[in-house]
Formats: C-alpha cells, structure tokens, sequence
C-alpha cells in the first residue's frame, strides 16, 4: 500500500482520507490484527494526528461500519431495480451479498465471526436492522404483505443472506458455490415447498406438494 502524502490538508478531508484507509486496513486485516500504528503508517501520519480525529480504535472502527453499512444498503436498494423474475433476483442478490463482504474481506465485519465490544455487535445489529428495513420495502412493493410483516421476513432473509455468505465463502469450488446459490434461493422463494415432497414420509400428517418451478411468476 503505497504511503500518502502527509503535506497538511483541511481537517475534514484528513479525517475523510484517515476513514477511508481505515477501512481498507480493518476490512483486510480484521479488528483484532489491526493496530492504531497500522492505520496511521498507511496515511503517513503519526499516531497522535490520528488520535486528534478518533479517540479509540473501536470508536473509529465503529465508523468504518458506517460506511461500508452505507454501501451494503445501497446494494439492497438495487435489488428493487433488477429485472426477471423473483428467482433471478433473489439469487443475484445473494450472491451480490457475497461478493460484497466476503470478496471484499469484509465478512468478519458483518457476520460476528470476531466479537469485539457490546457497542461494536449493537452498530452491527443496527446496521443489519437498517438493510432489514430497506428489504421490507422491496417485499412491500411486490407482495401483499403487511409493513410490520415484511420487516420480520427482512430481517430473516439478511439472516439468511448471512448464511448463505459463510457457505459460499466456504466453498471449495465454483461448483459447489452455484449448488449452494441454487439451495438457498429455493428456500428463500418457496421455502421447504420448493424441494418435493417424499412418498414414504415418516413424519404424520399432510406434507404440502412442491411448487410448480415452470409456472409463470406473475407477481415477481
């Protein structure tokens, strides 16, 4: 990582520029493996400029959520902007989730994978609750589903995005990842109905029949 110029600059844009290489370095190495002296050698700056800005680690780490929050929403936001069906779009929004914080070494952040602080997990739950919101309007839009309904589903589809991130990321081949892709966005759209039903089902009463995958999808 090439090291900028410390030439003074206005303290806003210092601050901006102190935030940006803070996320790379969080996002690349982690929380726990990233030290103020890391931050403040890819800025070229010393570490007491670093502390005028931000007076803790975790406190500029918290701002580091916040924009990469602000990126992830965004990205919800598109899915209500993709075209086909609700396969299609549920499917690339799972693997656009993928892309974003596992590609981008960012997964820890967003997944608890690495406890930090009681304030650190309530930013990420905030911040999961915010996506979750943002989803409820693109299920809003598209179903006949009440406001407080759709934030439950949500926020348990993030729940499920998150899910789906790890077993991607965990993956040991292109193959495996577009099974896995193919599993969850069934689950997602048609849930246990979109896998068929067995014959000789040990467990009593009625299982409901798989959906039709060939039908039309008229309210996508």
């Amino acid at each position: 990582m090439s090291t900028p110029s410390t030439a003074r600059m206005p303290r806003a844009q210092r601050r901006a520029q102190l935030l940006e290489l803070a996320t790379k370095v969080f996002t690349a190495k982690g929380f726990q493996s990233t030290s103020m002296d890391d931050i403040a050698a890819a800025a070229g700056v010393t570490k007491p400029v670093l502390y005028q800005h931000f007076d803790s680690k975790e406190s500029l780490y918290v701002e580091v959520l916040d924009i990469i929050a602000a990126s992830m929403i965004a990205e919800v936001r598109t899915i209500g902007e993709g075209t086909g069906d609700t396969m299609v779009r549920v499917r690339a929004g799972l693997h656009r989730f993928y892309e974003f914080v596992a590609l981008d070494n960012s997964l820890r952040l967003f997944t608890g994978s690495e406890m930090i602080s009681d304030a650190v997990q309530e930013k990420v739950v905030t911040v999961l609750d915010r996506m979750a919101v943002e989803l409820a309007g693109v299920l809003t839009a598209t179903r006949h589903i009440g406001a407080e309904e759709s934030r439950v589903l949500g926020r348990g589809v993030i729940a499920v995005t998150q899910t789906t991130a790890q077993l991607l990321q965990a993956a040991s081949d292109e193959a495996e990842r577009e099974a896995i892709l193919d599993t969850m966005t069934t689950s997602v759209v048609h849930g246990l109905t979109g896998f068929s039903p067995r014959a000789d089902s040990p467990l009593a009463g009625v299982v409901l029949g798989a959906d039709d995958a060939s039908r039309p999808v008229s309210d996508a």
